[in-house]
């Protein structure tokens, strides 16, 4: 994962952002997702491309050995 500092331009009713050639991606169109203080830049024509890719990583024995606690017995909520 490749980390670079950039600045925030401030305008009255908008901040921009100047992506890093580098960095950019091939879209037109992206979501912003904002999670407390971080934004995320997701493709617009393709945002599950980074799940699919990396659930496509996992090896086949992934969780093959999982160690699961036995049910518990809970009492009913009415």
């Amino acid at each position: 994962m490749t980390f670079e500092t950039i600045n925030i331009s401030n305008d009255k009713s908008h901040q921009s952002l100047r992506i890093p050639k580098r960095l950019r991606i091939n879209a037109k169109k992206v979501y912003l997702k904002k999670m407390g203080n971080t934004l995320f830049v997701i493709p617009f024509s393709d945002p599950w491309a980074n799940l699919v890719e990396g659930a496509s990583s996992f090896t086949s024995d992934f969780m093959e050995d999982r160690e699961q606690p036995e049910n518990q017995s809970r009492e009913t909520i009415d």
